[in-house]
């Protein structure tokens, strides 16, 4: 028994020898050569012998490091192994020694004598060679080229040390790293989930605040069950790997704290452990890491050990000091699911789109900056390089003047990251980033910090006061506040509270009070003015919506009465947040006290005409240049309509009446006189529509000015009424199977209309709908009376049935007030439909059989039936889709619009004459109302519609010869600029998935084969053997071995080619020569050179798909995802 394994030892000791002395030959290394067993001469413990010695001389026993091998039976931390590698390694001085058992390998630190070898020592822990678990399977073809690989790995790492005395940790690959962390956060998820709900059993107070915490996080959905749960126990993951990360990335630069090691066998321990680590941490460190947070008081599940060990093995073999910005990002970005970063309505901001806001705001080498929900800290960062572009080198007085506040400790450990890696080695770092709620901050808070130092420890706290900032910049998160009101009682009251403070003249006495339906970033708008200095700029990326609904009033007057708006700046072609279901602008406002200088300013609402890397195209890596780019960019858009500014009587005056529009090839910029906008705001005492500004062609802003006395708001011509709304469609709405299950009578059942696309024609048929509504108003008793019994037993079975939240449905609020809850009433619908969302039909549905209406649909009722037709023939026209394509709320990411009924009662219609003029016309209707809809690309090329149209334009007073394509042109523009920014969003997705894989790919490549592929036959055969060679055509192939018999080989192609080769050698030579368009092969006259050439092609190809293998797994961890890469690879180098 002992002797097998002796054996085997000796065994695996000789191939790796081999493997190492064949690697020296092919490589450049500081090595001579590899040796077994040396005999090494130590005073203490007279002749050691190390299974394999790396010599840097043989001749002056000069060693660098011997290596201990050993089968998977024996651990590569074994006491007694490592005691015997120590002694080895201390008797020829090497600062290194190996350790492998086949499946493990390490490279440690040779300690000092006496000193013991600890983890302390390990300086390199390989990726596990899993797939060998025993001595034999050094001959399994597959494993050996996996161990051979692992050889080479460790000799090449050798060599690095020895050349630059340090190791090259693994650079962090944003698609494989967020790939590990990933893997571990859907382990430990059920685990912790188990924990908290243990916790949660224990201590009800616990459950209270936990509910508070995770609301004011922005998990709102307390009452969600094991949905909000999985969501609490993913973040409080998500902390825990934050402060694992930051520990790792303190580390490489901090000799004062120990390596970050857990041990498996420590499970009931882990909690503890992971304690003492970050307490230790947090004496050199910064409260929004390590400061206690109320998720803490979770216990780490003792089952999930394994896992969180394994996790931090892997993440011990990164660079963190080296860390890409952008990978930092995409760990908040791509480890948060984008369902849960909707819910938690925060968004990763992209380096160019942080890039431009910076460039419009931070101004000069002393601003002070701040972002008040800073997220990663893609701000902060790109802050950070603007300031040192301006001049400002010292790292100290940098950080100092940027700060940065997020309520969410997760992404706030990332800012502090990525601050602190600016300069990680300097101890007088001291990140200003603050994990509380912005709204709990007032202006000129002192603030308290734990002092940056050098040693563990400290017995004080550093009090800060916030500045004034020079410039705030953000993104803002996209939460109602009606959604904390609902868990947080009160919490709306305490958001006003403070904005009374901050502007007492403004919200008391009945003064301000935002729509219950407000953004939080809404009341943020507010806060974040009141620590701005006066002529200070905030450029803030929000959701779109506050352009165009109710709560965008307060927000207008606000801006409009405080600041210079500079510029508010959309892309229509290109979704800046992937994974958003919001669409997004950023708006740029100067802080002004001066009424004049105010109502001067020209405002400018820019649309991009380019996507940002293509507008932004200047290399990060080169900031004069790329700031520079930023500086022209701003510097056009402030500068746009500045020839309206005339010198008058020594005053500079400003002439602009109206608007007008400023275009590039870059922008196309709108630009309004800010007193006009301010009086407009005033003056219709509720939210005008800026989003008009940005997105209208100009043929809207023409139509409107020349039918002035032409149009009035649809309410005034029309009651526009939203169709019904059961509040239990499950049990209203009922199709042919339902009824005839339970036998519903007939008289209480109406047709409806429940969604938009069961219309597919102007004329509204009850044969075009699935679906009839149950309409009854009769008692129980009056029921079983009349012999109703169909009827009956469907209310009896509904009145047993509950929601999803287990509330029964008698009790749903929205039935629970009727006096008899089913009874829905009876209610004549309206003749003239609207939608509530549009994609690119746009069509007003006749309701000419009197169907009943879902609340999808609003109806519409002329005030005088005298016009109806008038009135449908115009809500059926490309003048109203244009209208309506304005109106509608655009802030749906899936590229549909929304109109709710207040747009509808505001948007523009004919008045009463225009109407009954277009209802002498009603054949134009009838023309086109049997026919489907189609999409208005394919309807504007219709004659119908084009006659339709017309007569809607003449009916206005518009020549339609000079206003119909114009007006096409301006709709289709707009409607696919929405669809294709929609379409953006997902190809860039998929785009981003490809670009990350092929970077790896490049990247292995540039590793493996630095100096390029060595192609066949030029690489392995000399010249001279070609001499005389006989040459063969081929055709451009691809060729492929046929068939063989009696020791000739055949070549075939698809094309028809049958060559018989005298060999098999010599067949494969002529398939491994071939390329494309190339028709003519030379063979070497001398068959043992074709052989030789052909032994040594295959050879090298092994080697090099072990090579590529070992490099793909060390990067992935995944065995079949590196088989797949490297078949690709290999088939993109044509091999």
């Amino acid at each position: 028994m002992t002797a097998d394994f002796k054996s085997n030892e000796r065994e695996f000791t000789a191939q790796v020898v081999s493997w190492l002395n064949e690697s020296l030959g092919e490589e450049g290394h500081p090595f001579e050569v590899v040796s077994s067993e040396a005999s090494l001469r130590d005073s203490e413990d007279g002749t050691l012998f190390p299974d394999v010695m790396v010599w840097l001389n043989r001749q002056a026993q000069q060693g660098f490091c011997g290596w201990e091998l050993k089968t998977p039976s024996t651990a590569v931390d074994d006491r007694e192994l490592l005691e015997n590698a120590a002694r080895k390694a201390g008797a020829i001085h090497a600062d290194y020694f190996v350790t492998w058992n086949m499946v493990e390998a390490v490279i440690w630190r040779t300690p000092l004598h006496p000193e013991q070898v600890t983890r302390e020592h390990r300086l390199k822990t390989y990726a596990p060679v899993t797939v060998v678990t025993t001595p034999e399977d050094l001959w399994v073809e597959s494993k050996r080229l996996l161990l051979k690989a692992k050889a080479k790995e460790i000799l090449n790492d050798l060599a690095i040390l020895s050349r630059e005395g340090h190791l090259h940790l693994i650079d962090v690959d944003s698609t494989y790293f967020v790939y590990e962390l990933s893997k571990a956060v859907e382990t430990l998820k059920p685990l912790m989930h188990r924990s908290l709900i243990a916790e949660i059993g224990k201590n009800t107070a616990f459950r209270e605040g936990l509910f508070d915490w995770a609301v004011k996080q922005g998990i709102a959905a307390y009452d969600a069950g094991d949905v909000f749960y999985e969501t609490v126990s993913r973040q409080i993951i998500y902390r825990l790997l934050g402060k694992i990360l930051f520990y790792l990335t303190l580390y490489r630069f901090r000799s004062d704290i120990p390596r970050f090691d857990l041990r498996a066998d420590e499970s009931t321990r882990i909690d503890s452990r992971l304690r003492e680590y970050f307490e230790m941490a947090r004496g050199i460190d910064y409260q929004a890491v390590f400061e206690e947070d109320f998720s803490d008081g979770v216990p780490f599940p003792p089952d999930g050990a394994e896992t969180l060990v394994n996790l931090v093995t892997d993440l011990n073999r990164y660079n963190f000091s080296r860390m890409p910005q952008d990978v930092v990002g995409n760990v908040f970005e791509r480890l948060i699911p984008p369902q849960e970063r909707h819910t938690l309505g925060q968004y990763f901001t992209n380096e160019a789109l942080a890039d431009l806001i910076t460039a419009f705001c931070v101004r000069s080498a002393t601003d002070r900056v701040l972002d008040p929900t800073c997220g990663t800290g893609t701000f902060l960062i790109r802050a950070y390089d603007r300031l040192r572009n301006f001049g400002e080198r010292d790292h100290t007085r940098l950080l100092s003047q940027i700060w940065g506040v997020d309520i969410a400790r997760f992404p706030a450990e990332l800012a502090t990251i990525n601050l602190y890696r600016q300069r990680i080695e300097d101890y007088a770092n001291f990140p200003r980033v603050i994990s509380m709620d912005f709204f709990e901050i007032k202006p000129g808070a002192v603030l308290r910090f734990p002092p940056p130092r050098p040693t563990v420890g400290y017995d004080f706290m550093i009090d800060e006061a916030m500045p004034t900032f020079d410039a705030i910049v953000g993104n803002f998160p996209y939460i109602r506040q009606e959604l904390i009101e609902k868990r947080i009682r009160g919490y709306k009251d305490t958001l006003v509270n403070v904005l009374k403070i901050e502007y007492p003249e403004l919200f008391n006495n009945g003064g301000i009070r935002l729509s219950g339906q407000a953004d939080i970033y809404a009341y943020l708008f507010f806060h974040a003015a009141s620590h701005l200095s006066d002529n200070g700029r905030m450029g803030i990326v929000t959701s779109n919506s506050w352009l165009d609904v109710a709560y965008g009033y307060e927000l207008q007057r606000f801006f409009l009465k405080r600041f210079k708006v500079v510029a508010i700046v959309e892309s229509r072609c290109e979704s800046w947040f992937e994974d958003a279901a919001v669409n997004t602008v950023f708006t740029v406002l100067q802080r002004c006290d001066n009424d004049n200088d105010r109502n001067d300013n020209n405002v400018k609402f820019v649309k991009l005409k380019k996507r940002l890397k293509e507008l932004i195209h200047w290399n990060i890596n080169y900031p004069m240049d790329r700031w520079g780019g930023l500086d022209w960019l701003t510097h056009t858009i402030e500068r746009a309509g500045s020839e309206h500014y005339k010198l008058n009587d020594h005053r500079i005056v400003n002439t602009l009446k109206g608007h007008v529009t400023f275009e590039n090839d870059n922008f196309s910029i709108r630009i309004i006189r800010q007193k006009e906008l301010l009086e407009d705001v005033e003056s219709s005492g509720k939210t005008v529509k800026w989003g008009q500004y940005l997105r209208a062609p100009g043929i809207y802003f023409e139509i409107l000015q020349r039918c002035a006395d032409r149009l009035v708001a649809l309410r005034e011509v029309a009651e526009v009424r939203f169709g019904i709304k059961t509040g239990i469609n499950e049990f209203f709405y009922l199709d042919k199977d339902k009824i005839s299950h339970w036998g519903i009578e007939e008289e209480f059942l109406l047709p409806v209309i429940k969604s938009p696309k069961e219309a597919k024609r102007i004329l509204l048929k009850a044969s075009d709908v699935r679906y009839k509504v149950f309409i009854c108003n009769e008692t129980r008793s009056l029921l079983r009376k009349n012999g109703k019994s169909g009827a009956l037993k469907y209310i009896q079975w509904a009145e047993k049935k509950q929601t999803s939240e287990g509330v029964p449905w008698t009790e749903v609020p929205s039935v629970s007030g009727r006096k008899l809850w089913y009874d829905l009433g009876w209610r004549q619908p309206g003749k003239i439909l609207l939608q509530m969302i549009t994609h690119d039909r746009f069509f007003a549905p006749y309701n000419v059989d009197n169907i009943q209406v879902d609340h999808n649909l609003f109806e519409v009722f002329p005030r005088d039936d005298s016009y109806s037709y008038g009135l449908s023939i115009y809500l059926n026209s490309s003048v109203f889709a244009l209208l309506r394509e304005l109106t509608s709320r655009v802030n749906l990411g899936d590229g549909a619009t929304k109109t709710e009924g207040i747009d509808w009662k505001d948007i523009l219609a004919p008045i009463e004459s225009v109407l009954s003029s277009l209802s002498a016309k009603k054949l134009l209707l009838e023309s086109i109302q049997d026919r489907n809809i189609k999409s208005i690309f394919e309807e504007v090329k219709l004659r119908d519609r084009q006659a339709l149209d017309s007569a809607v334009l003449e009916a206005l007073g518009l020549d339609p010869d000079v206003y119909l394509k114009p007006l096409y042109d301006g709709l289709t523009g707009m409607v696919r600029e929405r669809i294709e920014l929609a379409r953006s969003r997902k190809r860039s997705k998929q785009a981003r998935t490809t670009r990350d894989v092929e970077s790896l790919k490049e990247q292995v490549i540039e590793d493996v084969i630095p100096n390029g592929l060595k192609r066949f036959p030029e690489g392995f055969v000399d010249p001279q053997d070609l001499r005389g060679a006989k040459e063969i055509s081929v055709d451009k192939g691809p060729l492929r071995l046929g068939s063989y018999f009696m020791g000739q080989q055949e070549v075939v192609s698809e094309g028809g080619l049958r060559y018989v080769a005298a060999s098999l050698h010599e067949a494969r030579f002529i398939v491994y020569a071939h390329r494309p368009n190339s028709f003519i092969i030379r063979i070497p006259k001398v068959p043992l050179v074709t052989a030789r050439a052909v032994d040594d092609y295959e050879r090298y190809l092994t080697d090099l798909k072990s090579r590529f293998f070992a490099a793909f797994i060390v990067r992935t961890h995944d065995h079949r995802q590196s088989e797949t890469l490297v078949q690709q690879v290999f088939q993109g180098l044509g091999l």
